[in-house]
């Protein structure tokens, strides 16, 4: 076949890798049988134009990056983040240079093993909204991931600590929450998986927590949609989109399991606000976090579900977490291999500064702090 055949299939079969898409998926999505699938992925067929567009429909590619020669995209990081419409553009692409200089920081230092998190296909039952069934299997989703990361049992500010221990790459700075950034992550074969938290004071720690495992139920469950063109963090991210749905429960779920809830209410019988206060404080999680799970279990009813959002408001915590966690560090292995990188001699005070996003004269005082 022709040599135009084979950088479509390539580029198909390159992208469908990146996203952690099985071929039956692929073949089942274009609505073709596994052998015509490979017979494009191999250049021995050419793909139609209306399959090819429907590929960049779902992928939210262009044409032209189908029919490009340019192959090699291995280190390049894929995107995605939720944000709102009039985010500014500079914003989001601090966040994009942040997730670069980690992705440059690692392969300065030759990094060995990368994790990559699991990933799974969900087939929802409905376009817009999560059915029984579907909360379900994204509840045992969220099951396995906790214990394919070794996280059983972890809660609150320990999940920050575990997911790096586990391979994720984090990072926490502050970013003006009137930009309406809440969190982003990116994806990269070479170097794994991303996650970026808005780590701005006014943002509860509560919030911060179901941020960083809501990017995570993405990176599990939405791989597929990560973008290598930068642009994708420009999307307008909707709250009654599907996908954001999904993570949200995901989130919900692996904070809040349902099987440790249902058991925490039988043992508490009748719940009242001083019962979600305990439950809050035992699991670390917000307020609203805690009635929304409780609703979505089906252990309060919408008519309890309105009575407590009502005592919030009275309470002037419509925008305010009640009995808040303190602030603690986040990031911290980001900021460790900056310091062992100087120490070591390979990187000199001006790319401290780089790194961390300080002043020069601050990024002297820090490695002045660091006994070097």
């Amino acid at each position: 076949m022709s040599d135009f055949a084979q950088i479509i299939g390539r580029n198909i079969e390159q992208l469908r890798e990146s996203r952690g898409m099985s071929k039956k998926d692929l073949a089942d999505l274009l609505g073709v049988t596994r052998q015509t699938l490979d017979n494009y992925l191999k250049g021995r067929q050419i793909i139609d134009s209306g399959k090819l567009a429907l590929l960049a429909r779902e992928f939210s590619k262009s044409m032209d990056f189908f029919l490009s020669a340019t192959a090699d995209r291995g280190a390049s990081l894929l995107y995605r983040a939720e944000r709102a419409a009039d985010t500014p553009a500079e914003v989001i692409d601090l966040i994009i240079r942040r997730f670069e200089l980690y992705a440059e920081l690692l392969e300065v230092i030759q990094l060995k093993s990368v994790f990559h998190p699991p990933t799974y296909t969900v087939k929802l039952e409905g376009p817009v909204s999560l059915s029984e069934s579907d909360q379900r299997m994204i509840e045992e989703i969220a099951g396995k991931t906790r214990r394919a990361l070794g996280l059983d049992g972890v809660t609150g500010q320990d999940l920050f600590l575990a997911l790096e221990d586990a391979g994720i790459n984090i990072l926490a700075f502050p970013t003006d929450p009137q930009a309406e950034v809440w969190a982003a992550s990116a994806y990269s074969e070479e170097s794994g998986a991303y996650i970026y938290v808005n780590d701005d004071d006014s943002i509860s720690e509560e919030r911060k927590i179901f941020s960083l495992i809501h990017e995570l139920g993405h990176l599990v469950l939405h791989r597929h949609r990560y973008s290598y063109d930068n642009v994708e963090l420009k999307y307008v991210s909707r709250r009654k989109d599907i996908y954001e749905k999904v993570a949200d429960h995901f989130a919900s779920s692996f904070l809040l399991p349902r099987h440790r809830l249902e058991q925490d209410v039988e043992r508490l019988g009748d719940i009242s606000p001083n019962s979600i206060f305990y439950l809050k404080q035992k699991y670390k999680v917000s307020f609203q976090a805690m009635v929304m799970a409780l609703h979505n279990y089906q252990l309060i009813s919408d008519h309890q579900r309105g009575r407590f959002f009502a005592f919030l408001n009275a309470g002037g915590y419509s925008k305010a977490e009640p009995h808040p966690l303190p602030y603690f560090e986040k990031g911290t292995r980001y900021r460790l291999l900056v310091q062992k990188l100087y120490q070591d001699g390979e990187i000199g005070v001006n790319k401290v500064a780089e790194y961390l996003d300080l002043p020069i004269s601050e990024a002297r005082r820090v490695v002045r702090e660091w006994g070097v």
